[in-house]
């Protein structure tokens, strides 16, 4: 049992970073963003001090590269979904026809309404309660993690009553390889910047030349981990795991 695991997540490794020249486009979608607002933060002088940085956070020549970041990120892990999905079938990973529009749509819908209770809740109750309100519907509702990603990857066969009655594990696999790649380069992230305060300008320059790398790698990892957390590698196939075809069946 283990060492399938171990297998898939090697696979997830290997293909985040492989996919830089195999689709480059990919990463290309939050790299442009993201470097777009380093730019714009050294020339305002962000990183500067801790206070400037304070001062400039919301400056709107920063946060309109900002809003555009997170949407090429978003982009980027799902554009990084489709390419594994589609690879070897002859569709092309951008063509939208190839994806599972309904579960697609139905688990967007759903994991936005499990958030509605913790906002309404929230001035009554407090945040740290509506907060605990949040985690245990998100629990409750890990499979629509599993129905998200088989939308993306043009999965028909899988629905709602089918993805909640099987699909626990493939969820969970999908979080803990997601969680395992996106924690330490989130981390580092943040250090880039920690560490750009201050310094000299061209350690600037040379940190938030890397810090766009690091983002880059962060989408392509992340996609690359929910693609294969939720379908079997070619590497790594076992009778023991096999997620789709189950759920397909039930």
């Amino acid at each position: 049992m283990i060492q399938p695991v171990l297998a898939r997540f090697g696979a997830v490794l290997r293909d985040g970073v492989r996919i830089w020249w195999l689709a480059p486009l990919v990463p290309l979608l939050v790299v442009v963003p993201e470097g777009a607002q380093h730019v714009a933060e050294i020339r305002l002088g962000f990183f500067e001090s801790r206070a400037a940085a304070a001062a400039l956070a919301d400056d709107p020549r920063r946060m309109v590269w900002g809003y555009l970041k997170i949407a090429g990120l978003l982009m980027a892990i799902f554009a990084a979904i489709r390419f594994w999905a589609t690879r070897g079938s002859g569709q092309a990973w951008w063509n939208p026809r190839g994806v599972a529009w309904r579960n697609l749509l139905l688990a967007i819908v759903l994991m936005g309404l499990t958030s509605v209770p913790g906002l309404v809740l929230q001035s009554s109750i407090g945040s740290e309660f509506s907060g605990w309100i949040d985690i245990a519907l998100f629990v409750a509702t890990l499979p629509l993690l599993a129905l998200l990603i088989a939308g993306l990857a043009g999965d028909c066969d899988i629905g709602l009553k089918a993805v909640f009655r099987s699909g626990w594990l493939t969820a969970l696999r999908v979080l803990v390889y997601g969680a395992a790649v996106w924690a330490p380069l989130a981390w580092l992230h943040t250090q880039n910047h920690q560490w750009a305060m201050g310094a000299s300008e061209w350690a600037v320059w040379l940190l938030m030349a890397f810090d766009t790398l690091v983002v880059g790698l962060l989408a392509t990892m992340a996609g690359t981990a929910l693609h294969h957390g939720y379908s079997t590698p070619p590497n790594a196939r076992s009778s023991e795991v096999e997620p789709a075809p189950a759920m397909a069946s039930a």
